[in-house]
């Protein structure tokens, strides 16, 4: 007994530390890189609390309820989110958009082309995308001519793309940032596409803060989407959004998967998010199917009658 109690309170103390690491994203980034796991970790906490409780620590049981129940606190953003409607677009007025991170590796880009053309979006926003050899926008071009395409790594880009012609666009091809004015209904909406780059020790937070004195040149109402590699409870999403005047839009869409696997589907991440602004309603969102990138297509339907 004395030896299962040790090693519940050195997983349960590990595991508790983590969590509240991950609460302190606003003092140091790396703090906020444990946002990442916090809701597997509150799932891997569970049977450990019970093991304390089993073998009568019931002090650190006590303390380690506090730490899951305060973490599950911090996860609102996964509450209140609302499925899609319709399964095509524009059949009551809804501006929908298709946001996806390519994969810069991606082998299929005849089979993201198929995708979006079946789900016939009136915005797409990529993430990854190619720039020398622009497989996937080359393919949508029929369906999609309105394009704007940034690069920002070597042949790596992103882009927006418009069934409808665009009112203006605009790059800042450093912080990883398209965007263009569309219309729907005769109202006007600025998307934009962001990749954010790896948290913590990667520069994330320092691109969030170059990104602070651009929000206020784009066009409202604002739709941000894209690849955060955030979680929506971290630190650095809230901060995007309250530095862009949006709010994210709620609901669990665990949208990176690591693969096509099982295994990539139970560590996959909530990290592709769509931001919006509080004039904005929204009509629903959902994650498409797997379409041979890591990540899941993001699709998001906004009432244009709220605008």
């Amino acid at each position: 007994m004395n030896s299962l109690r040790r090693f519940a309170l050195f997983c349960s103390w590990a595991i508790a530390a983590a969590l509240i690491a991950g609460q302190f994203g606003a003092f140091h980034p790396a703090a906020d890189s444990f946002s990442h796991l916090r809701l597997h970790l509150v799932v891997l906490a569970l049977p450990f609390l019970l093991l304390l409780l089993i073998t009568r620590s019931w002090i650190n049981g006590f303390l380690l309820a506090i730490v899951i129940t305060v973490s599950i606190g911090s996860l609102g953003q996964l509450f209140g989110g609302t499925a899609l409607a319709h399964a095509e677009a524009g059949e009551d007025g809804r501006l929908r958009i298709i946001s996806l991170n390519l994969n810069h590796n991606n082998a299929d880009a005849g089979r993201v082309a198929a995708y979006i053309e079946e789900m016939r979006p009136d915005v797409v926003t990529l993430q990854e995308a190619a720039v020398e050899s622009p497989r996937v926008t080359k393919r949508l071009k029929e369906a999609y001519p309105h394009q704007v395409i940034c690069r920002y790594r070597g042949e790596v880009g992103i882009a927006v793309l418009s069934r409808t012609p665009f009112s203006g666009t605009g790059c800042m091809n450093d912080y990883r940032l398209a965007w263009a004015t569309v219309s729907k209904d005769g109202k006007n909406t600025t998307v934009a596409s962001l990749h954010l780059r790896w948290p913590y020790p990667l520069p994330q937070a320092e691109q969030i803060d170059a990104l602070s004195g651009v929000w206020d040149q784009l066009d409202t109402p604002l739709v941000i989407t894209g690849d955060f590699n955030a979680v929506p409870w971290s630190h650095a999403v809230q901060k995007v959004a309250a530095q862009s005047g949006t709010r994210v839009v709620p609901g669990l869409r665990r949208s990176f998967t690591w693969g096509d696997n099982w295994l990539g589907d139970l560590m996959a991440l909530p990290i592709d998010h769509a931001l919006i602004s509080p004039t904005l309603k929204v009509g629903g969102a959902a994650l498409g199917p797997h379409v041979s990138s890591d990540h899941l297509p993001l699709i998001v339907d906004i009432e244009t009658g709220a605008l």
